[in-house]
């Protein structure tokens, strides 16, 4: 099946090769040498794919003291130098605008868990915000722009996540509601013939939820469960125990409550 990426308004297309292309482009020119080609042409990369040349442009180096200009193409697959680069192949790229595969996005969401991350899931964890927690886990970082952009990032992660549900997991059990606990209470929960078993059942379900439990796509983010109850404070715990859970105050629109 066809990718596409919509870039500055765009909608810009690589297909999995001539065949596919040619059911939808089937009087369109192909250039067979892709260092020959300009802004617009169509390629044929060196595993068979098939996109269009994005742009051609020029771009200055320095090699050995001397400046130089380089001519690339940027495609979906990224930038290539035409004198440099022997191969265009493989997979989208998230960055088009840079030379190589491994971005800056793709180090972060699933590079290794460095020093930073793991003190970063352990500040999530402990209920600080994620932008403060990426600030106190890079305290050269000044720019909140710069924090706002890899704290998203990192919350994509999924070995970040699953560091996160591990640091709260433990959190939990340090203060005795442990997956055992909750499946019990579930159980009793379920047999108990009481009216207000709706509001125990919520509260052990947030619990289930934060403690990572329940991994649906659809779930409610842990991260944002756990800014819901930032701290894990005593009082909040206790609540959690007993079943004692506020209702969610109704939102206003146009001034009407829902």
């Amino acid at each position: 099946m066809a990718y596409t990426r919509k870039i500055k308004g765009v909608e810009y297309t690589l297909y999995k090769d001539e065949k596919e292309f040619r059911r939808h482009n089937p009087k369109q020119t192909i250039q067979s040498d892709w260092r020959e080609a300009n802004t617009g042409d169509w390629i044929k990369t060196d595993d068979g794919q098939v996109t269009v040349v994005i742009k051609r442009g020029k771009i200055k180096t320095r090699d050995r003291k001397k400046d130089r200009n380089d001519e690339y193409i940027r495609t979906l697959l990224g930038m290539a130098n035409i004198k440099r680069t022997i191969h265009i192949e493989g997979e989208p790229v998230h960055d088009i605008w840079r030379f190589g595969k491994k971005n800056w996005y793709a180090k972060i969401k699933d590079g290794n868990l460095s020093i930073s991350k793991r003190i970063f899931a352990k500040y999530i964890a402990s209920g600080m915000k994620p932008i403060d927690a990426f600030m106190k886990a890079h305290e050269n970082t000044k720019s909140l722009d710069y924090a706002k952009q890899k704290t998203k990032v990192l919350l994509k992660s999924k070995k970040v996540r699953q560091l996160i549900d591990k640091e709260i997991e433990l959190l939990l059990n340090e203060t005795g509601i442990t997956k055992s606990y909750l499946l019990e209470k579930t159980k009793d929960i379920v047999e108990a013939s009481g009216s207000r078993d709706s509001d125990k059942m919520r509260a052990i379900e947030t619990l289930m939820k934060i403690s990572g439990m329940l991994n649906s796509e659809k779930k409610v983010d842990s991260v944002s469960l756990i800014q819901e109850f930032t701290g894990f404070s005593q009082e909040k715990l206790e609540a959690f125990k007993s079943g004692v859970l506020a209702e969610p105050k109704p939102m206003k629109l146009n001034g009407k409550k829902t």
